[in-house]
């Protein structure tokens, strides 16, 4: 897709926007359950956003949007899910973020 193709950013923004006000609303749920340790699976579990998260993956990469990020969060979400953490929601995965990273 070339540079003519693209929409302009500014017609993204108002989607963001609404996208953000609804990521805002789960945050205070989320705290909640990364202070308390436990993370039941209210909304989905972590394998059901695994699976999206794979969709997303794949489309991205058929229309040429890179996938460097979703691939990473997939990653760790793979990661959790073989620790044992699939049937737990997403907040889970900030047990991915205290691990540290072999050199």
């Amino acid at each position: 897709m070339s540079s003519e193709d693209k929409p302009a950013p500014s017609t993204y923004a108002p989607f963001a926007q609404q996208i953000a006000s609804v990521v805002a609303e789960w945050l205070p749920g989320y705290a909640e359950q990364i202070d308390s340790g436990s993370f039941p699976a209210e909304v989905s579990a972590l394998e059901t956003d695994a699976r999206a998260m794979a969709h997303l993956i794949e489309e991205s990469e058929a229309v040429g949007v890179n996938a460097e990020l979703p691939r990473l969060i997939k990653a760790m979400a793979d990661r959790s899910i073989a620790a044992g953490h699939g049937g737990e929601q997403y907040p889970v995965l900030i047990e991915e973020f205290g691990k540290p990273r072999d050199a």
